[in-house]
């Protein structure tokens, strides 16, 4: 996660769903948060814009090409070490060939298989809005 000058960071995040399942991903054991899992996407570079980086950090994580449909939540979260702005977009793939090159793990899990799992702190934030959908798009 990038972080500006007052420490902020600023996220995207791709919901990417494929027959009532949501892509998940597990982070390497040697970077911050190793081991936890996190929607795919990652920091917005100066310059660049939401949408824009989230194509970005999907081809270059995962050698996939996505659209980006519709925003589904925008949370920002402020308190003592953890100032974030987190994006989170419902995507769609459209071409590329599934690869890990930053994660150790891939996972299409449910909604009742994602309560189980353990998140990182900026991604557990979306948790309470997709827990009210009655299912994925």
């Amino acid at each position: 996660m990038k972080e500006s000058s007052t420490g902020l960071v600023v996220i995207t995040t791709a919901l990417i769903t494929s027959k009532g399942r949501l892509l998940v991903a597990q982070r390497p054991p040697l970077k911050k948060f190793g081991l936890l899992w996190q929607f795919p996407g990652g920091k917005v570079e100066p310059g660049e814009g939401f949408e824009e980086s989230l194509v970005r950090e999907i081809r270059e994580e995962l050698c996939l090409d996505i659209r980006v449909r519709s925003l589904f939540k925008t949370i920002s979260r402020r308190e003592p070490g953890f100032e974030v702005d987190l994006h989170a977009y419902w995507c769609e793939i459209c071409g590329g060939s599934l690869c890990l090159r930053e994660h150790v793990a891939l996972k299409w899990v449910t909604m009742s298989e994602l309560k189980g799992m353990e998140f990182t702190k900026a991604d557990r934030l979306l948790m309470p809005f997709l827990e009210k959908l009655a299912e994925f798009p």
